[in-house]
């Protein structure tokens, strides 16, 4: 079994000059956890997670901690190349699925985005693999 086979290929990107406001209600609404960057040829630039976004956004609370004035409008909250994490580790579409499993295992890692020729095709999770080798049974 490679990559090709669990990956999901409807992938929610980012663009680094996406705003982080925009960025966080894309994550609540659909519920994601991070997404990768990518520039208009699909290739990534880097990874951003709803950790990474709690981070940026925690010093803008006010003093007294209201969550009705905790977050300045968008504009001044910066944009996603400001918050993403630009080392990332991309794994081919080709790779066997098993190195890929013991890659996340031994590095930690959640997720991963899945590239042919540098650019883009998917995006795998623990929560991927889990799924399919369950459904194999």
């Amino acid at each position: 079994m490679e990559v090709r086979d669990v990956m999901t290929t409807d992938v929610v990107t980012a663009a680094p000059s996406m705003s982080v406001g925009d960025l966080a209600d894309m994550l609540v609404s659909k519920r994601l956890r991070a997404v990768p960057v990518i520039d208009e040829g699909g290739i990534v630039l880097g990874m951003v997670t709803d950790h990474q976004v709690m981070l940026h956004l925690l010093p803008m609370l006010d003093e007294d901690r209201s969550v009705s004035r905790a977050v300045k409008p968008s504009m001044e909250m910066g944009e996603v190349r400001d918050v993403m994490a630009r080392a990332v580790l991309c794994v081919n579409e080709n790779e066997p699925l098993a190195d890929v499993m013991r890659l996340m295992l031994d590095k930690e890692i959640e997720r991963l985005p899945v590239v042919r020729d540098g650019q883009l095709v998917g995006f795998i999770t623990r929560g991927d693999i889990i799924r399919r080798l369950l459904r194999e049974e």
